[in-house]
């Protein structure tokens, strides 16, 4: 398979929060959603820019080889099968960059290294399945089931997405956990994650992570001289995040997170 240039704006080599086990997370560059809550707006764009941190000018972008990726985490591959970790491709979207995902999962999987791809799955079928091949389990992230509300706060309808992980489901539902980024009074209603849940049944995908609010968003807006649209969000609380991780169907283990 050929070796192919991406664009990235971050690697992470020992992070514990994506995925299990030490894990290298691998951020692309460049997404075709634009959720008015993104935690990484500096991944929006695909080409490198400029970004203002602390009063300083930093470049945000590079490209490189998937081999020289693959390089860099090797080394720490012992820790990565002591812990039951590996490499975690996140973004940005990954389907954004598809032949360049495929090259690295490929290249991860000849070295006998873990991967999971986080994925709004808002891409090309074709993508999807070619990386599929190689991928041991995919982070696929549900917004909302409603089509018009998805429009509104991602800048895109939910038809491609929801079709995606219908056709992955049919392919894999094993190697499929759906994530939910729980964002307060726009998709956080027991009654929309209950409809995830049925969704999930359907497709007999059997885990479900719900990630709590990250209130850090905001900061990064600030080195591009945005605006961060959902204004100052409140938490949910504990004990509404447990409600919801114990009204779904005993078939689906549910994680908050």
């Amino acid at each position: 398979m050929t070796d192919i240039t991406g664009i990235i704006f971050d690697i992470d080599h020992f992070a514990v929060h994506d995925g299990p086990g030490i894990r290298a997370v691998i951020y692309f560059k460049g997404c075709p959603l634009r959720c008015v809550w993104c935690h990484s707006p500096e991944s929006h764009k695909k080409e490198p820019q400029v970004l203002c941190v602390n009063g300083a000018d930093v470049i945000c972008g590079r490209n490189v080889r998937a081999s020289e990726i693959v390089g860099e985490v090797t080394s720490n591959k012992p820790f990565f099968d002591s812990s039951g970790g590996g490499v975690t491709l996140s973004g940005g979207e990954v389907l954004f960059q598809p032949e360049f995902a495929k090259s690295l999962v490929w290249q991860l999987h000849e070295c006998e290294i873990h991967s999971i791809v986080e994925t709004s799955g808002m891409g090309k079928w074709e993508n999807l399945c070619d990386i599929a091949q190689y991928t041991d389990v995919f982070y696929y992230d549900i917004k909302s089931l409603d089509d018009t509300k998805h429009l509104i706060f991602t800048g895109a309808g939910n038809q491609t997405i929801l079709d995606n992980l219908k056709k992955l489901a049919e392919y894999a539902p094993k190697k499929i956990v759906l994530r939910i980024p729980l964002i307060p009074g726009y998709n956080d209603s027991a009654n929309e994650i209950e409809e995830i849940y049925n969704l999930a049944l359907e497709l007999h995908i059997q885990s479900i992570h719900l990630l709590r609010y990250n209130p850090s968003a905001p900061a990064k807006y600030k080195w591009l001289n945005l605006p961060y649209r959902p204004g100052e969000l409140e938490k949910q609380s504990d004990d509404y995040l447990d409600y919801l991780r114990k009204t779904a169907p005993k078939e689906i283990d549910v994680i908050v997170l």
